[in-house]
């Protein structure tokens, strides 16, 4: 069995092509080394909003809902409105 003789340009070319392919996957994980810290941050993140959210909530004294509670003229005034009797036809 013979084994073929590359000419020397076709073993550079060769030995190029294995070197771009190493680059390339050294640059990809790189990038998916980025992408794992930065989810990894915005997680940390994420928990400290909420813990300062928390914080806040239980400083200020009021629930999670913003919405203040029904003011004692409107409710007077609703309960002294009443519907008119329905006439028959």
């Amino acid at each position: 069995m013979k084994i073929p003789h590359l000419p020397a340009a076709a073993r550079r070319q060769r030995e190029n092509g294995v070197v771009a392919v190493i680059v390339m996957l050294m640059l990809l994980a790189l990038v998916l080394g980025f992408i794992c810290a930065n989810l990894h941050a915005l997680s940390d993140l994420r928990g400290e909003l909420k813990r300062v959210e928390q914080k806040q909530i239980r400083r200020l004294g009021y629930a999670a809902t913003n919405s203040a509670p029904p003011s004692p003229a409107t409710t007077n005034l609703s309960a002294r409105v009443q519907p008119a009797p329905a006439s028959p036809q």
